[in-house]
């Protein structure tokens, strides 16, 4: 089974953040706003942030739970550096990780 680490140094690398498929739903934005305020009290470390309430990272922690993400959009993750580290392009599935889960 192919595993994706959850660590920050995974984080910082991936693009979820700016992909088109998330990049106008308002559900990731209210988590990435969630996100910096627990960064600003003090949270410096990605195990500290409960995957469900993480809004990117899905080739590590699975599907997303928004569901105002647009799939009519191209992904971003064969420019990601996660991805070309990880092979994911041989994984299953190959892309839309916040849709179709994690790969294996």
């Amino acid at each position: 089974m192919l595993k994706v680490d959850y660590n920050m140094k995974n984080m910082m690398r991936c693009l979820c953040g700016t992909c088109p498929v998330q990049s106008k739903s308002d559900c990731a934005k209210k988590k990435l706003i969630a996100m910096q305020e627990m960064e600003s009290k003090g949270v410096d470390s990605i195990s500290e942030l409960e995957p469900k309430d993480f809004p990117w990272f899905y080739c590590s922690i699975g599907k997303a739970n928004c569901n105002d993400i647009n799939f009519e959009v191209e992904c971003a993750c064969k420019n990601c550096e996660v991805w070309k580290k990880y092979n994911l392009e041989k994984s299953e599935p190959m892309e839309y990780f916040c849709k179709n889960g994690e790969p294996k």
